[in-house]
């Protein structure tokens, strides 16, 4: 009787054994390929970030947008807070902020208007006491720079009666108006095989000296695939069968069909 039992339930043991190995292999691949994944994306992250230590600031002029673009590799970060191995004064100050940031830019920009003359107009101050002033506006504007000055610089006029000159005493220089107005585009963007931080200038009187920059990018996730309800190929099933006769009996079975599924998990 007992060795009757072991065979008859044979087939069913031995199908739960195959479902139990396919199932195993199924997630250990599924598991293997995150796994490539995430030491694929730690490969470019530690390339992109070990590339934007060393790089330099790369100048192109737009032609589309006429105007000189300026851009950088950036830190590629799975959080913020990796920032502080790479550069802690930006990762201190970021520290500092309410609210998760997700991506931080910093330049240092320098404007230049070496060349710009302004008009000098003379302003009698004083008179009795021989004080003058020159008045000085300037006024300069592009697509992207715009400054505004406006002052008057001070003096005396000290007559000198024995060797009959004039001698000039400077007072002090007053600056009205001294505004200044920048405005750049910045960004970030994916190229083939890298991340690059970018500032877009459009006057030749502005120069970015410093570009750095970090954007928080999660790790890729595989995309789950939609289940098919319908499939073709090899089976392996136990259950109910019935012969000719009309006899049930309970088995194993193996075979080729086409089936389709009513619930999955």
């Amino acid at each position: 009787m007992a060795t009757y039992y072991k065979t008859a339930y044979l087939p069913f043991i031995l199908f739960v054994i195959i479902v139990g190995l396919s199932v195993f292999a199924f997630t250990s691949r599924a598991s293997l390929r995150h796994e490539r994944q995430d030491r694929e994306f730690e490969r470019m992250q530690n390339n992109q970030n070990n590339q934007a230590i060393i790089d330099s600031i790369t100048l192109e002029f737009n032609k589309k947008l006429s105007a000189w673009e300026y851009s950088k590799d950036n830190f590629l970060l799975t959080k913020i807070e990796d920032l502080e191995k790479y550069n802690k004064k930006l990762s201190d100050d970021i520290k500092k902020i309410k609210g998760d940031v997700i991506s931080i830019i910093d330049s240092k920009v320098e404007g230049d208007l070496g060349g710009i003359s302004a008009a000098n107009n003379l302003a009698v101050l004083d008179a009795k006491n021989n004080y003058y002033g020159l008045a000085f506006k300037n006024s300069y504007k592009d697509s992207t720079f715009e400054q505004n000055l406006e002052g008057m610089s001070k003096f005396y006029i000290i007559p000198d009666e024995r060797n009959k000159t004039w001698n000039i005493k400077p007072d002090e220089t007053i600056f009205d108006i001294n505004s200044t107005k920048i405005n750049l585009t910045y960004g970030f963007r994916e190229l083939d095989d890298r991340y690059e931080v970018f500032a877009i200038s459009k006057s030749d009187k502005l120069k970015i000296n410093d570009l750095t920059g970090g954007i928080v990018i999660n790790k890729p996730v595989s995309p789950t695939p939609k289940p098919k309800k319908w499939g073709i190929g090899p089976y392996l099933g136990y259950g109910a069968n019935v012969s000719n006769a009309g006899e049930f009996s309970f088995g194993g079975s193996i075979g080729f069909s086409i089936h389709y599924s009513i619930f999955q998990w």
